[in-house]
């Protein structure tokens, strides 16, 4: 007998460790430590972010996730999906979009190039972590289930 892997918490869990890297990283551009050092690490955990927002949208689509529209035009719901999150993640996701844009305005205006580029990356990929990350831990165990936003 075989036991198939958790994939979803396998991807819950690579989700949480790249937000964690990401705001290690995003700290240590107020630090002195390389930019070129930085700018590879942030390199390669953009590349991470982007095979899971890949991963969830596959997922989603598999899932049977709520859309929006008649025929061909249809759009996800993501009124509906975001119902799934609990009050308390929903504030904090509203807080890292808040200081996402508060980066990049930032770090557009007063930065120089080198450690403006890493904070200004380390600083999305906060955010693009945290996407994937909400929904492979409200979202997807919710949807799979049949379950409706009003369940715990």
């Amino acid at each position: 007998m075989s036991t198939r892997p958790d994939w979803g918490n396998i991807f819950r869990i690579v989700a949480t460790a790249g937000f964690a890297a990401s705001a290690v990283l995003h700290l240590s551009t107020f630090t002195p430590f390389p930019p070129a050092v930085g700018a590879a690490i942030a390199l390669a955990l953009f590349a991470g972010a982007l095979a899971l927002l890949v991963i969830m949208i596959v997922r989603l689509r598999d899932a049977g996730a709520p859309v929006r529209g008649q025929g061909t035009v249809r759009m996800l719901d993501w009124r509906r999906l975001a119902a799934f999150v609990p009050e308390g993640p929903r504030r904090a996701t509203l807080a890292v979009v808040i200081y996402v844009l508060m980066n990049f305005a930032l770090c557009v205006g007063f930065l120089d190039e080198g450690v403006g580029s890493v904070r200004l990356l380390s600083g999305h990929l906060l955010l693009f972590y945290l996407i994937p990350l909400l929904y492979f831990r409200f979202v997807e165990p919710r949807l799979r289930d049949g379950g409706d936003p009003s369940d715990p």
